[in-house]
């Protein structure tokens, strides 16, 4: 009678992986949209497509497709640039603050291909794992958050506020 059930070293590293977690699974919301560019990106090579939302608001699109450190480190170089711009009030600073908004244009044209390296990354990373904390993976990773974006864009607000009238 075994009054511990020891494992050996190869049954602990061995996961139980049978689940596959797809692209629209880990999309969610919109994936017809994004379909075709994955195709896309994956026959032809094609890294380039245009996204009109992340032209306007490229950090909080990659914060709602949940990107959220591309989206903060765009975020804290506009608010570095502008504080800089503010209290120096030099022609350069000033410049080089408008023309950071050319990581927006970038972000217009590339946007798409940074996500779908992000699902293709989570995809890798969810045959990792066991199929009994996929469900919690998927919650996660997956999807959108409207949340998180909403949070970002008051923080930006506030930080923005702060910085001009402190």
């Amino acid at each position: 009678m075994k009054l511990f059930n020891k494992k050996t070293n190869e049954e602990k590293k061995k996961i139980n992986n049978n689940i596959k977690i797809s692209e629209k699974e880990f999309v969610g919301k919109n994936f017809e949209y994004y379909k075709p560019l994955f195709k896309d990106f994956e026959k032809n090579g094609k890294k380039r497509t245009f996204n009109l939302p992340s032209l306007f608001i490229a950090p909080y699109w990659y914060i709602y497709r949940k990107m959220t450190f591309t989206g903060a480190f765009i975020i804290g170089i506009q608010v570095i640039l502008a504080t800089l711009a503010y209290f120096l009030r030099t022609p350069l600073w000033i410049g080089v603050y408008i023309a950071s908004f050319l990581i927006y244009l970038r972000t217009a044209f590339y946007g798409n291909y940074d996500y779908y390296k992000r699902i293709q990354d989570l995809k890798k990373d969810s045959n990792n794992i066991d199929d009994k904390f996929k469900d919690r993976f998927l919650k996660d990773k997956s999807g959108v958050d409207v949340y998180m974006t909403v949070c970002w864009i008051v923080g930006s607000i506030i930080i923005y506020a702060f910085a001009l009238f402190m």
